[in-house]
């Protein structure tokens, strides 16, 4: 499926940096750019972008939202800026941070090296110089974001005014008041905002960064925010398990490294699953699967795609890509990354 089929006019920027979902190109260097792009993720991001909206992705934690925003930076070859919430986080802090305990500090000292016979006409003068707020204040992502160089492409040349110059991270904003996404939505509306301490507004004329925000929907968020983002639901594939096996497998198939095991595992004479010759991208899977309905039974957060992929990493160095040993240590390791609680019986039998 071509995206520039499917997306006319300012769209094409999108298609151009991505080409078609099936042909984006593969690369050993970056991480970030393992992602398996889904034709929902791709238009969701085009709308998002296109509009200058956020993009509110919504799904159960560790479902690979965030990943969302590393591989779309990676994509368009912009940096990425990240903002994760905490539940004592400012809405100022999405645009600039106060250290106003260093600089209380800073004046303390001061006060208490001071010589007694400084000239009192310069005094005034000298401490607005030496606790200038400028100098106790870093910039917020949104900030950082904003200010970011134009992007170009693979010859120098300025990439065209609708290509976002950076793309923001805000990662699980759930766990912030509401003032937070409110003040995030001011911002936006407005491409700019005021910092104190300057003079002039700080403000993004063209190439507007792409603002991806993600929730775990631990905490509801103001009506207000979610009407004005565009909204991208992510969910596993969980229907049956057949479903959710391939899902989590075309996902793992994503991450060049792991691709050592998505051939046929010789299974251990009795095992079960040798009746059935399967991967261990598929047997790591079927496990997932199976702890993640014993929670569900028992009314517990459930495990996905983020602890199915380090399972597969710890599977891949304690193995060095041997397949057969990999198999021995997802039976007798797998029920630490996958059962997570201690209400949970650790000693189950693995899934055949």
């Amino acid at each position: 499926m071509k995206n520039s089929a499917i997306f006319p006019g300012v769209f094409d920027c999108f298609a151009l940096a991505s080409g078609s979902i099936e042909e984006l190109p593969e690369d050993d260097r970056f991480p970030q750019a393992w992602h398996a792009w889904g034709a929902d993720e791709t238009r969701a991001l085009t709308l998002a972008w296109a509009s200058l909206r956020p993009l509110l992705v919504r799904g159960e934690a560790g479902s690979g939202k965030s990943q969302i925003a590393r591989a779309a930076a990676h994509l368009f070859g912009v940096p990425l800026f990240v903002e994760v919430i905490h539940p004592r986080f400012e809405a100022s802090d999405l645009k600039y941070r106060e250290d106003v305990v260093r600089r209380l500090a800073h004046a303390q000292t001061i006060g208490a090296i001071r010589s007694v016979d400084v000239n009192p006409d310069k005094l005034v003068d000298w401490l607005k110089t030496e606790l200038d707020p400028s100098e106790f204040s870093s910039e917020g992502a949104i900030w950082s974001a904003m200010k970011a160089p134009v992007p170009v492409d693979g010859e120098g040349r300025p990439r065209p005014a609708e290509w976002p110059r950076s793309v923001v991270l805000i990662d699980e904003i759930d766990k912030a008041d509401a003032d937070v996404p409110n003040a995030l939505l001011d911002v936006l509306g407005n491409r700019s905002f005021k910092v104190p301490w300057l003079s002039k507004q700080v403000s993004c004329e063209s190439h507007y960064p792409l603002v991806i925000v993600t929730t775990n929907e631990d905490r509801e968020l103001p009506a207000a925010f979610v009407r004005r983002c565009m909204a991208l639901n992510v969910k596993p594939a969980s229907n049956t398990r057949q479903d959710f096996v391939q899902w989590l497998v075309d996902r793992a198939r994503a991450h060049r490294p792991l691709r050592v095991f998505d051939v046929a595992a010789a299974v251990p004479e009795g095992d079960a699953a040798q009746a059935k010759p399967a991967t261990v991208l598929e047997l790591a899977a079927v496990q997932t699967w199976a702890d993640r309905q014993t929670a569900l039974h028992d009314g517990l957060p459930t495990v996905g795609l983020a602890e199915y992929l380090d399972l597969l990493y710890g599977l891949l160095r304690l193995s060095s890509g041997d397949v057969v040993r990999a198999v021995v240590l997802l039976r007798e390791l797998s029920a630490y990354a996958l059962v997570k609680h201690r209400e949970q019986n650790q000693q189950r039998p693995p899934e055949g």
